[in-house]
């Protein structure tokens, strides 16, 4: 058992056949028993990436539709959502001071950052961060973070 915190990037690869689906799909399976992490935007972010998927056609809309509901059941289910706080949007500010970051990401970096702090301090297993963006991810590991990129899976 392990302490995972999904970026947006990792959780869409959780809904489409597409590079790094089936061991995301094995990840976020219940009988593994790991603490799976959320950070508040991806309630967003995720639903966005489902819609430009089927505003360019490579979903119907009544995919679409489908996979939004089961996102946001597995959001209640499967994830535990770590909110946004006035802190955090000032800790992903300072993260954008010293590292090119858009400002989803940033948020994304500071809440698992919190994270990171929380189980430190409640001796909780080691934090993973899992994204599908490189630039991210090579971002995270430079600020201590552990890191995997569900692309490099089948």
């Amino acid at each position: 058992m392990a302490t995972y915190f999904l970026d947006s990037s990792a959780v869409v690869k959780r809904y489409f056949p597409e590079q790094g689906h089936r061991w995301i799909v094995a990840l976020c399976d219940a009988a593994q028993g790991h603490e799976l992490y959320i950070a508040q935007p991806a309630l967003v972010e995720v639903v966005a990436a489902l819609c430009r998927r089927e505003r360019e056609g490579s979903i119907t809309l009544a995919e679409r539709e489908s996979l939004i509901t089961l996102f946001r059941e597995d959001s209640k289910e499967s994830y535990n959502i770590w909110p946004v706080t006035t802190d955090l949007y000032t800790s992903a500010g300072d993260l954008c001071r010293s590292h090119r970051l858009r400002a989803y990401d940033a948020v994304q970096l500071a809440c698992t950052l919190a994270l990171r702090e929380y189980t430190l301090a409640n001796q909780v297993s080691e934090l993973i961060f899992v994204c599908a963006d490189v630039g991210l991810l090579d971002i995270a590991g430079a600020v201590g973070l552990r890191i995997e990129n569900p692309n490099t899976y089948p």
